[in-house]
C-alpha cells in the first residue's frame, strides 16, 4: 500500500472512530440548594451523532446523599444528534455544602463536577406543612367520558341493590353502647406523663420521641384523633380545630417539626429550646383540654 492510499485509510478509520464517540457529556441538577431530606434530580446528558450507542455511567454511590430513584433513563433525538439521558434522584442529611464528584464514561470524557448546598432552613415559615418525602406519582388512569358516565350509573345500581338486599337478609342486632371516653382519666394521665418525663430526663432522642408520644396519646384518648405516620405533619392538620389560639397553635407546629427534626435529621437542639418544647406541650394539653370542657353556648 503506497503513502497516499494509507493516508486515506487511516483518515477514514479516524471518521468512523470519531462519529462513533460520544460529542460531549454533562451532567446538571435541578437545584443547588435543598434542605436536609429535601429530593432533587442529577441528570447525566451523553450526546451523539447519528443514532451512535453509547455506554452509561456507572454510579454505585456519592459520599453524602442517598438514592432515592436510581437507573432511570430516557433516549431524545433532536434532528441528527442523539441524547442519552441518565437521571438519579437523590436526597442528604447532612448539612453543608458538597460536592457531586466527576462521573467518567470513558478516559479523557468526564462531567463536570457539581456543587450542592444542604442547609438546615431557609425562610423558615411556621405556617407552612412538613412535606414528607414522596414516591413517585403514576399518571391515572382515565376513562372514556361516555363509557365512565355508564361505569357510575352500573355502579350505583349495584350499590343500591346490595343495601336493599342487606336490610331485607341482616338480622336485628341491638345498637351498641358506646362509651364515651374519659376526659379526665386522658388528661390526668398526659399531665402524669410529662411530670415523670420530666424527672427522669432521658437521654436527648429518647426525650423528644416520649414528648410527641405523650401528646399523640393524649390526643387519641381525649378526642379519637390518631396518626399513624412517622412525621407529625398528620397529626398536627387534624388538631387545626381545636386550638382556636394562632399563637399556641403555631408554637405547638414547631415543637412537633423539631421532634421530627431530632428522630430522622440528627439536629442537636440547645438546652433552651428542650425546655421550652416541654413547656409548649405541658401548655398545649392544659389550653385543649380547657376548651373541650368549656360549656357549649346556648345549651340548656
Amino acid at each position: 500500500m503506497d503513502d497516499g492510499h494509507r493516508s486515506c485509510f487511516f483518515i477514514s478509520c479516524f471518521s468512523v472512530a470519531v462519529v462513533a464517540q460520544p460529542v460531549a457529556v454533562k451532567a446538571f441538577t435541578d437545584k443547588s440548594k435543598i434542605l436536609l431530606g429535601e429530593p432533587f434530580w442529577l441528570t447525566l446528558e451523553v450526546k451523539t451523532l447519528n443514532n451512535a450507542k453509547a455506554p452509561a455511567f456507572k454510579v454505585d454511590s456519592i459520599a453524602h446523599f442517598e438514592f432515592l430513584v436510581k437507573d432511570s433513563s430516557k433516549v431524545l433525538q433532536r434532528g441528527d444528534t442523539t441524547l442519552y439521558h441518565q437521571y438519579f434522584q437523590l436526597t442528604s442529611f447532612d448539612s453543608g455544602r458538597w460536592v457531586i464528584p466527576q462521573f467518567t464514561l470513558r478516559p479523557f470524557v468526564k462531567t463536570s463536577s457539581l456543587l450542592i448546598d444542604v442547609v438546615f432552613t431557609e425562610n423558615f415559615d411556621p405556617k407552612q406543612p412538613y412535606h414528607d418525602v414522596q414516591p413517585i406519582k403514576e399518571v391515572p388512569f382515565k376513562m372514556d367520558a361516555d363509557l365512565e358516565r355508564w361505569w357510575y350509573l352500573i355502579a350505583a345500581a349495584l350499590i343500591v341493590l346490595t343495601l336493599i338486599i342487606y336490610r331485607l337478609t341482616a338480622p336485628r342486632k341491638p345498637k351498641p353502647v358506646i362509651k364515651p371516653l374519659s376526659s379526665e382519666t386522658a388528661y390526668k394521665r398526659a399531665l402524669r406523663s410529662l411530670s415523670e418525663l420530666k424527672a427522669v430526663q432521658p437521654d436527648e432522642k429518647s426525650f423528644y420521641a416520649q414528648l410527641v408520644e405523650i401528646f399523640r396519646t393524649y390526643i387519641l384518648e381525649r378526642t379519637g384523633i390518631s396518626s399513624m405516620q412517622q412525621t407529625s405533619n398528620n397529626l398536627i392538620e387534624k388538631i387545626r380545630p381545636l386550638m382556636q389560639d394562632e399563637q399556641k397553635y403555631e408554637s405547638l407546629s414547631q415543637v412537633l417539626y423539631l421532634c421530627d427534626f431530632v428522630k430522622f435529621a440528627k439536629y442537636h437542639p440547645a438546652d433552651s429550646e428542650t425546655v421550652s418544647a416541654f413547656e409548649v406541650v405541658e401548655v398545649s394539653v392544659n389550653y385543649i383540654e380547657k376548651e373541650l370542657t368549656r360549656p357549649v353556648k346556648g345549651a340548656s
